[in-house]
């Protein structure tokens, strides 16, 4: 997938701006505030129909304006131009693709892929299982076909089991929903081990690049008993799942435990070989999303200089420059970042929210 023009209106400080990025890398530079950090968050706004930085849309819309409007041409692995369209407002969205209304954000994001690397990405280890878990679920549904249905299976006898819970309801009718989680976290699962043991290999070569003499390990766990099927642990727990109003066991509380020669990465690294580790997590995943599923994604990498020394930076650049990919980056002062090597280069500069 290739972005070949985006129209963006009232996104932030962008009122009114227009760009036709290069297949290859594309460099944004500007101060601070100037805007650079806000054209990557569209880009990737049009694909999530949410910011990497802030859940409240009252942040994105422009203050001067009523909505947004981000309009866009996309190139397929055919070279097929697919138009898309997001119109949002406080209390409505519209979100077309290819001349079809798009209902569900799965749609959008499977027509559309593109991963994020910004300031913030450490949160990968440092965060929640929440944030871990939507890593893992990126790459399962670009390349693992059902996993999406299972997932919204589950989501939705989940929700059900989780209503009956908190109103306290016969044990018989809280457990009529066991069988069909059992069923669909059973798919789930199996999607998730087959993922992360596909992209083990990847996830290798980049840790004995970046952490020569180091042992990196990724365990993925799957958030219920090893030993026992889903089925098994919901009825040893009910007692406690009714007491706190809740289902305590299963997918949507699996994690992937993430360690540096034995110690914990969340502890154990510095906040420098946190961002570091994160990225190669981040490169693992494109490049095995652009071998598995044969396509080509958009990777949006922020403020690179800032995150990384130049060591590092110079390390991943040569990396990402071995990718099939269309690549957005961002800098304070274009010399920051060594693309000489580059054949395929499009510069930019944003100043007061004005691209040229």
């Amino acid at each position: 997938m290739q972005l070949t023009h985006l129209k963006i209106r009232d996104f932030r400080n962008l009122v009114d701006v227009e760009l036709e990025p290069g297949a290859g890398v594309n460099l944004i530079s500007g101060k601070n505030a100037s805007g650079k950090t806000s054209l990557l968050e569209a880009i990737y706004y049009l694909s999530h129909l949410r910011s990497f930085r802030t859940p409240y849309l009252s942040d994105l819309i422009n203050h001067d304006a009523t909505e947004l409007q981000l309009l866009a041409k996309a190139k397929d692995q055919l070279g097929n131009l697919i138009p898309i369209g997001v119109e949002r407002s406080k209390t409505s969205l519209q979100v077309r693709a290819n001349q079809k209304a798009i209902k569900r954000v799965a749609d959008i994001t499977a027509a559309f892929p593109v991963l994020a690397i910004h300031p913030d990405s450490y949160r990968l280890i440092t965060g929640s299982p929440t944030e871990r878990r939507a890593y893992i679920d990126w790459g399962v549904f670009h390349v693992e076909h059902g996993f999406f249905e299972a997932w919204q299976r589950y989501k939705k006898a989940i929700a059900q089991r989780n209503a009956a819970l908190k109103t306290r309801q016969r044990r018989d009718y809280c457990q009529l929903w066991d069988r069909e989680l059992d069923n669909a976290a059973l798919h789930i699962h199996s999607r998730r081990q087959h993922y992360m043991d596909q992209m083990q290999p990847f996830m290798a070569r980049l840790v004995d690049q970046f952490f020569p003499g180091q042992q990196v390990r990724l365990e993925y766990k799957r958030g219920w008993n090893e030993d026992l099927s889903l089925l098994s642990v919901l009825e040893q727990t009910l007692d406690r799942d009714l007491k706190r109003g809740l289902t305590q066991a299963g997918p949507h509380r699996a994690d992937l435990q993430i360690q540096v020669d034995g110690k914990s990465a969340q502890t154990g690294i510095s906040r420098g070989q946190q961002k570091l580790l994160v990225a190669l997590l981040k490169l693992a995943q494109v490049q095995q999303f652009t071998e598995v599923a044969a396509r080509h994604c958009i990777l949006l990498y922020d403020d690179l200089a800032a995150e990384l020394d130049q060591h590092n930076r110079t390390q991943v650049l040569s990396v990402l420059q071995a990718m099939p990919i269309q690549l957005f980056l961002t800098a304070i002062e274009p010399g920051q970042i060594d693309l000489q090597s580059w054949s395929d280069v499009c510069m930019f500069h944003v100043e007061q929210g004005r691209l040229s």
